[in-house]
């Protein structure tokens, strides 16, 4: 795919992000994997410090598997280093989003995992959102605990921070972003009037293979 229909799809899917109130402000951050010779695990990301309302396209910021900029205007997102990590370990992923959603962010504030309490997080997720050990936004550290937590499911959530979410494209990324956020506002209800109930994820072991064959993800 073309880098100027990459950075199109990018962008448009981070104003929806805004749009939808998974972030405020400059918060969280997406990316999406690039072909660049030589540098495998290649990406384009949101910059660093400037509102998605207003952002353009050329501001947007391709980086290479040592994070210098190759092309674009802006300065790449102090996330960079753990969509690295995340591309580099799972060569599955093309893209990557990160929110602060409230709900999730919650849960991460709270050191709680999202058990799989709808069918929906079973299927497209993978079941039971875990959370990453603590490490400083924009360190190795934690980096490393995010891939750890996130292991072959597509969605982490980082401790007093917010969450990310993995995909083939940038928009079915925001989709999981969106599914995690809502069910966490479930969760969070159906804990205060008398406890949620988690699926038994076995029994959806083939609708998720079936999803995964149909969505290019079974791998």
């Amino acid at each position: 795919m073309a880098l100027i229909t990459q950075r199109d799809e990018l962008l448009e899917a981070v104003k929806e992000m805004d749009r939808l109130g998974l972030v405020s402000g400059s918060s969280g951050n997406a990316s999406v994997r690039i072909d660049a010779p030589g540098s495998p695990n290649a990406f384009l990301i949101t910059p660093a410090g400037l509102p998605y309302p207003s952002m353009t396209s050329d501001q947007l910021v391709a980086v290479d598997n040592d994070l210098y900029p190759i092309d674009g205007d802006g300065v790449p997102s102090s996330e960079s280093l753990l969509h690295l990590a995340i591309y580099t370990a799972r060569p599955d992923v093309n893209a990557i989003m990160h929110t602060h959603s409230l709900h999730a962010t919650a849960l991460g504030v709270a050191g709680r995992p999202l058990p799989a309490i709808v069918d929906e997080l079973v299927v497209y997720v993978g079941g039971a959102v875990q959370v990453a050990k603590y490490g400083f936004p924009g360190t190795e550290a934690l980096a490393q605990a995010g891939v750890d937590a996130l292991g072959d499911r597509r969605a982490v959530l980082i401790p007093h921070h917010g969450m990310f979410a993995v995909a083939d494209t940038v928009s079915e990324a925001l989709r999981v972003c969106a599914l995690v956020e809502r069910v966490a506002q479930v969760f969070i209800n159906a804990e205060a009037i008398g406890g949620a109930k988690e699926v038994a994820e076995g029994s959806f072991k083939a609708e998720r293979r079936m999803y995964l064959e149909r969505s290019g993800l079974g791998h």
